[in-house]
């Protein structure tokens, strides 16, 4: 194992995962892979392509989203086209969509068939057949991996969220109302709550679900408020967007003929949303949603050679010694050529890269680990300290602590417990913050830039040390801190929007640094930055913060201005209403005691 590389562990977790479910590998792998192939994969003695080892988790009921996948420019190239046709699907204007689509499937990666040629021949066909509402094609290709699909759910398969989208658009875009649209509906949700365990997943699919299940209900209203506040309890209590405006008008209108305080209440949430779309010039909700791969962090191969090579002061004649010729290595560090796995295991020796073609934030290989870190995660978000404590208690019964990286994780999420529940003081926190830097950047500091390709984990504590430095008043450091992580973000190929919930996170701490010392352009400035990445990432979290700042700062800014004071009091007020939406007690109070002193008092 290199450097806690998390990489070796995953095919136990799958195989111990299968095999307290009781699934046979034939089953599990189904349209896939051939099971001799799924056997290579348990024992890591072949690696699987990004989509293979997607949908085989997501069959198991897991997230891929707990792994970070790293990626040649080529296949990142082919994930980029993926995205841009769905963007393309969202277009009004159906002159313009039709026009895009076809330079689209004009392009290289229209054919690319590289990563894994039945995956990506289904999702080509899928789309084809969706674009000329042929939904006899799109069947089809559902079928090519859910071989049993016949306009319901296979007895015998088990079904990915990735293959639930494609059959929900296909349900969606057959149409009509006939029973048998309903009866399937139903049976997708019936099936995601059951084997779906994991929310970092269940949260992708469930809510598109449940959009399409409620226009066939109309005539049993508690059915259907029931299952869109189950809903908009999932995506909230995940910090996800994607069909929350739409969730949230239905529940409106549902609660109008039963308790009007209510609906007000999710009506003006609805509005909070809409009013921040507005503000950015984009549209709130999506009316063709299939299952995005990028929901997961991706790295790209060749920027990890290039900066580590850098850091460890090699050049490409050292590195690539005894493993392949230098013009061959210099051109994988641009990216114009792949690489062989073995190589690349030989150059994670000696660069000590800590990324493998998977990696997580854990060395584990039981799966509860990476759940209980995402609850940890969320929990801390949130401030829910009481489910952070629980989290920590498991952890610390479960993971390895010889483990550098687990080492690392147990001193960041104690830290933050400590100093949130009043046990640390913010200079003990601080040292804490830097020491747990130091395990895998031990020659950061403060007054000199590094080169160094930071983890999420890495980012996260970053964070912690600039919002101390703010904590002590020294937010001119803090600054210094964020704008050098930042940039490191910004200087990668792959766009933020892979990044995001890193970017959004920095973006939210850097514009209340910048308002502390008064630079309230800048800090504007980065809040709607941070809120267009939050919308296009479909991650809520933090956009409440993010638009109070854009109010708050304005207001101060133009306190004589009339007009502007009663546009920013609106901002303000959206800021509340989506603080309450995600639950976000402090900043709901906060935002409600500042609204006050111009006499607006926020009701529902």
């Amino acid at each position: 194992m290199v450097a806690g590389s998390f990489t070796y562990t995953i095919g136990q977790m799958i195989m111990n995962i299968r095999e307290q479910q009781g699934i046979t590998q034939e089953k599990i792998c189904n349209g896939i892979c051939s099971q001799k192939m799924m056997s290579r994969y348990e024992l890591w003695t072949c690696i699987p392509d990004r989509l293979s080892l997607n949908l085989i988790l997501q069959r198991l009921g897991k997230s891929p989203d707990h792994f970070i996948t790293l990626l040649t420019k080529k296949e990142y190239q082919y994930f980029l086209w993926k995205r841009k046709i769905f963007v393309a699907l969202q277009e009004d204007d159906d002159a313009v969509r039709q026009k895009r689509l076809k330079e689209l499937f004009q392009a290289p990666e229209a054919k690319d068939r590289t990563c894994h040629r039945g995956l990506q021949e289904q999702f080509y066909q899928y789309i084809q057949g969706y674009i000329r509402q042929d939904v006899d094609k799109m069947k089809e290709a559902i079928k090519i991996t859910v071989t049993d699909y016949d306009d319901g759910l296979g007895r015998e398969s088990f079904i990915g969220s990735t293959e639930i989208s494609y059959i929900l658009l296909y349900l969606q875009t057959k149409g009509g109302m006939g029973i048998n649209i309903k009866t399937e509906l139903r049976a997708c949700l019936d099936y995601i709550e059951r084997y779906t365990v994991d929310e970092s997943e269940r949260v992708k699919v469930y809510p598109r679900a449940v959009c399409l299940y409620c226009k066939y209900i109309d005539e049993n209203i508690f059915e259907k408020i029931e299952y869109c506040r189950k809903a908009i309890s999932l995506l909230t209590g995940n910090g996800r967007i994607q069909e929350l405006p739409e969730l949230l008008k239905m529940m409106g209108d549902a609660l109008q003929k039963i308790s009007l305080k209510d609906a007000r209440r999710y009506k003006m949430q609805h509005w909070a949303l809409q009013e921040v779309y507005k503000a950015q010039g984009m549209k709130s909700g999506r009316k063709d949603k299939l299952l995005e791969e990028f929901d997961q962090e991706v790295l790209l191969l060749n920027e990890i050679l290039k900066t580590y090579r850098e850091e460890r002061n090699l050049n490409r004649e050292e590195v690539s010694e005894d493993i392949c010729d230098v013009g061959s290595y210099a051109r994988i560090e641009s990216g114009a050529r792949g690489i062989r796995k073995s190589n690349y295991e030989k150059l994670m020796q000696r660069l000590d890269i800590p990324y493998g073609w998977y990696t997580s934030m854990l060395v584990t290989d039981n799966y509860e680990c990476l759940m209980l870190a995402r609850q940890g995660i969320l929990a801390s978000k949130f401030g829910d300290w009481e489910k952070m404590e629980m989290v920590l208690k498991k952890q610390k019964q479960l993971l390895d602590f010889e483990q550098i990286k687990n080492q690392q994780y147990l001193m960041e999420v104690e830290n933050v417990l400590l100093y949130r529940t009043g046990q640390k003081t913010c200079d003990q926190f601080q040292d804490t913050a830097i020491k747990a830097l130091h395990l895998t950047v031990p020659n950061w500091n403060i007054h000199e830039s590094i080169v160094h390709f930071y983890s999420k984990e890495e980012i996260t504590l970053l964070n912690q040390i600039a919002i101390s430095y703010r904590l002590q008043r020294k937010s001119d450091i803090g600054v210094h801190i964020i704008a050098s992580v930042y940039e490191t973000l910004e200087k990668s190929a792959i766009d933020l929007t892979e990044r995001a919930e890193e970017a959004v996170m920095l973006l939210a701490t850097w514009k209340n640094l910048l308002t502390d010392l008064e630079e309230y352009d800048e800090a504007i400035e980065k809040a709607d930055r941070g809120i267009k990445i939050a919308l296009q990432s479909e991650r809520g979290d933090k956009l409440d913060t993010l638009v109070y700042e854009k109010g708050w700062s304005n207001i101060h800014k133009n306190c004589h201005d009339e007009q502007d004071m009663r546009e920013n009091i609106k901002i303000c007020l959206a800021a509340y209403f989506i603080s309450d939406l995600y639950n976000r007690e402090r900043n709901k109070k906060d935002i409600k005691k500042f609204l006050g002193q111009y006499g607006v008092k926020p009701e529902f």
